[in-house]
């Protein structure tokens, strides 16, 4: 038995969406590809890599040339370890980053603590995980 955890759109529907409201669709309707089926990042890098060497520009060796890997600044280190191992190069592009106008220092909330420590919790677990199972 197969159960799905997904919620909502999956991230390349989302961008699809996005790409769609901004006026976009038409112009990248022929040159765009997606990739709908993976579960985390692991499974994406290794659905999108056949995608990269069938339509990823091709240095005169033929070799693929590096592509933009663009994700949270708090997922950029395990994700670009993770397309290193697989052979492919990519040029970060760190994006969400969780800053502020300000440091307060005074005060407390606990709301934001708790999801800063979901998000850090994730990741060391993922890399964790990652390195346990040879992904890394």
């Amino acid at each position: 038995m197969v159960v799905s955890t997904q919620k909502g759109l999956s991230e390349a529907d989302a961008f699809k969406q996005l790409i769609a409201e901004q006026g976009l669709s038409q112009e990248t309707e022929k040159t765009a590809h997606y990739e709908n089926q993976s579960r985390n990042t692991y499974e994406n890098v290794l659905y999108l890599r056949p995608m990269m060497q069938d339509f990823g520009a091709k240095s005169e060796s033929g070799a693929i040339q590096p592509w933009l890997l663009i994700t949270s600044a708090s997922h950029m280190y395990r994700a670009e370890k993770i397309f290193q191992m697989q052979g492919i190069e990519v040029i970060p592009v760190p994006v969400d980053y969780q800053t502020a106008n300000s440091l307060n220092w005074t005060s407390f909330d606990l709301e934001d603590g708790t999801q800063n420590w979901h998000k850090l919790v994730h990741e060391v677990v993922g890399l964790l995980a990652y390195w346990i199972t040879g992904k890394l």
